[in-house]
């Protein structure tokens, strides 16, 4: 006998309101689909294909909290969502959101993770127990006398979930839980997820770019594409043609170096830099690797100097830092933020895209030319000008955030996770970008948890634990 429905959508569209973007209204177009009880649900599907739409109709956001126009029924567990408030479902669908600080709120580890319990009226023991529990599952016992502030961003990741899936839901939705993660950390969480699955039969429903490791686990799998469900899936994109990798190395002069430097946050006794010394290349591509905490974020941040070392010196294209200003050194190296709000400001796309270059004092002409030739070659020439940047998906949202520090062509490029949310088409087309810009010697770091990225686009790869360097190598073989 086939299982109930957990969740079941009946000829439902959804449409955001009239903007100003180029992109499509219609999100959702008649999605007919059933969820049944206990499956293991991969959601996959191009940057801005509807998934995160898809979603939040399975929790009652839309078309609750949501602006547009809702078409068709979603029940869940039999409820008809339109009959139902948010908090009605609340306790039956638990959601976990793209970016960990649109669901954080509470000023340390623990509280978090008790906030929905206490509000559930769980007796005290039983809220002791389950938090503890929590904690050792997601490996948080180590953070418990953090601020939620202090948190790096997989360390928040893994908090968010935690504090869902302490409540036990019997739907467990995620969007892009692995994002930030490190190798050990995506595991440990596929490992819970399957273990949550099979010994309390929740259905869990997780939207994913990354799918290499995730689809073994899926007991099905639903491919977006144009707000429209294709069977069977759409594949994932084949690898880029692979060109002879350079034999990096020190043959040049270091563009950007630090010379045993320490760091640590305010507050915090440990260093989050300790000791480091490290040279950058021009012509190179070089990936910092390492867990969550380690300290890539930090480093990439001592770069362009928006923190500037306790001890020890950073030298930027000649000139050791402390004598410069931060826009001064953002001439030299450019930074993407982590996740992309957290960076956009900008009232349209052309606003943001021409912002930069503008205030480098760049002729508008040549603006005009960068803002062309990015919007190609990251494949977001379909967005509009004069769409919000912020009204965007997030995998489009990342990309207009890398194009408006490409548009300052600096000689360094300093990029943090820059996958989140792209799907293979989009990185591809990023890959092939670093490419070009080492092959016309600039230099790019980059921080990311995402291996088969890396693997794609690294030259050398540099190791960081606990804020120290541990390896260093050079990727040497020929991409094949």
């Amino acid at each position: 006998m086939r299982a109930d429905p957990a969740i079941e959508f009946r000829s439902v569209s959804f449409r955001h309101p009239a903007s100003r973007s180029a992109r499509p209204r219609e999100v959702l177009a008649g999605i007919d689909c059933v969820i049944r009880e206990g499956e293991r649900v991969l959601l996959t599907g191009p940057s801005g294909s509807g998934k995160t739409t898809f979603l939040r109709c399975c929790n009652g956001l839309i078309p609750h909290a949501r602006p547009g126009v809702f078409k068709g029924d979603v029940f869940v567990r039999g409820r008809n969502t339109r009959d139902c408030t948010i908090g009605d479902l609340a306790t039956t669908v638990g959601m976990v959101f793209q970016n960990p600080d649109h669901q954080i709120f509470s000023n340390d580890v623990v509280s978090e993770i008790a906030f929905g319990p206490e509000q559930l009226g769980w007796p005290p023991s039983r809220i002791d127990r389950a938090v503890n529990g929590i904690l050792e599952q997601f490996r948080l016992d180590r953070l418990c006398d953090r601020q939620t502030t202090e948190l790096s961003w997989g360390e928040r990741q893994r908090l968010a979930i935690a504090s869902v899936v302490v409540l036990h839901p019997a739907i467990l939705i995620l969007d892009e839980p692995f994002s930030g993660l490190d190798a050990a950390s995506a595991a440990g969480l596929l490992d819970l997820l399957d273990t949550l699955n099979r010994e309390s039969g929740m259905t869990i429903i997780l939207s994913e770019h990354r799918t290499e490791f995730v689809a073994r686990w899926a007991s099905r799998r639903i491919s977006l594409v144009g707000g429209s469900i294709i069977e069977p899936p759409a594949p994932d994109a084949l690898p880029r043609d692979r060109r002879p990798r350079r034999m990096a190395g020190p043959p040049r002069a270091g563009i950007v170096a630090l010379e045993n430097v320490t760091f640590r946050h305010p507050g915090r006794m440990a260093p989050a830099m300790d000791g480091v010394s490290l040279t950058i290349y021009p012509g190179e591509a070089t990936v910092l690797a390492g867990p969550n905490g380690s300290g890539k974020s930090t480093l990439l941040r001592l770069l362009n100097g928006l923190l500037r070392p306790e001890s020890g010196r950073i030298v930027v294209d000649g000139r050791e830092i402390r004598e410069s200003t931060v826009a001064e050194i953002a001439r030299t190296v450019g930074l993407v933020c982590q996740h992309a709000d957290y960076q956009l400001f900008g009232e349209t796309i052309a606003e943001e895209l021409a912002f930069a270059p503008a205030n480098l004092g760049t002729p508008p002409g040549v603006i005009t030319q960068r803002i062309g030739r990015v919007r190609e070659d990251l494949g977001i020439g379909h967005l509009g000008l004069t769409a919000s940047p912020l009204a965007l998906s997030v995998g489009e949202k990342q990309r207009v955030s890398i194009a408006s520090v490409l548009t300052m062509d600096t000689p360094v490029l300093a990029l943090d996770e820059p996958t989140l949310g792209l799907d293979p088409v989009a990185k591809q087309k990023l890959a092939g970008l670093i490419d070009t810009l080492c092959s016309g010697e600039k230099a790019v770091v980059i921080a990311t948890h995402d291996a088969e990225f890396s693997a794609a686009v690294a030259d050398r790869v540099v190791r960081l634990e606990r804020g120290r360097i541990v390896d260093d190598w050079v990727v040497q073989e020929e991409r094949t």
